[in-house]
């Protein structure tokens, strides 16, 4: 199933492009980060708060792609696009983070469902002085990075890093890279139609599967499936069942 892949494509072409003009460094996850555990339930006060990324003052845009094809994903690779968390001096950045896994064993049965176990997991962190403080929108997160974890060299990589740990304990995921993006609201931005497209493909996928219904005439998705030769597959074959 590669229903993403054009996404991923897109993906690969504005990191390449970001990297011609903007600050970026690129690092290997460290699978065996020993980040102290949260003991305050993940709260960060302002009091206590250094660094905020995507805020309602700000851009936010944070998406997952996924593939069965190894080759375009770049295993345990973490890329930073603008400042990382332990050495800026602006207490609010814009933020962009994008997940690239490669999978197995997906199919229009359980994609969606699959899909939304990977989007969880970010939830199952427990970083000290970390806190996740909305997702409300399915594409935007909202961070806080306490002063003590910005003090203790709190980085991209350490979260970076935890989020593949969580993603790689399902059993369907067998490799990861995270792109972060910090370095304006107009380059975060430019991810949104990247990561809406990516979105809409697979609620395109959901709902053929479980409303069963074909009528593409009243469908919202209709200029998805025009263009995904795959999801017009999986239509026709439903169709026909």
């Amino acid at each position: 199933m590669h229903l993403l892949d054009p996404c991923i494509h897109d993906t690969r072409h504005y990191i390449e492009t970001k990297k011609k003009t903007v600050s970026s460094q690129v690092f290997k996850a460290d699978r065996s980060i020993t980040w102290p555990k949260s003991e305050s339930s993940g709260l960060v006060l302002m009091p206590d708060l250094a660094v905020e990324l995507g805020s309602p003052d700000l851009a936010s845009v944070s998406f997952q792609t996924w593939t069965p094809d190894g080759s375009i994903v770049n295993d345990e690779t973490i890329t930073i696009i603008g400042s990382d968390i332990s050495k800026t001096c602006d207490p609010n950045l814009p933020f962009g983070k994008i997940i690239i896994a490669q999978v197995e064993g997906f199919n229009e049965n359980n994609a969606a469902e699959r899909t939304r176990e990977m989007f969880l997991s970010k939830f199952d962190l427990s970083l000290n002085g970390f806190m996740l403080k909305s997702a409300s929108n399915y594409m935007a997160e909202w961070c806080r990075i306490s002063v003590n974890a910005v003090d203790n060299n709190f980085s991209f990589q350490v979260l970076g890093s935890s989020l593949i740990n969580e993603l790689k304990k399902l059993v369907y995921v067998k490799s990861v890279e995270i792109i972060f993006v910090t370095s304006s609201k107009e380059d975060v931005n430019q991810l949104f139609e990247i990561g809406n497209r990516s979105v809409r493909i697979v609620n395109a996928m959901s709902k053929m599967v479980n409303e069963m219904t074909y009528d593409c005439g009243d469908c919202e998705f209709q200029d998805i499936c025009e263009d995904a030769e795959e999801l017009r597959e999986i239509r026709d074959n439903l169709a026909y069942e």
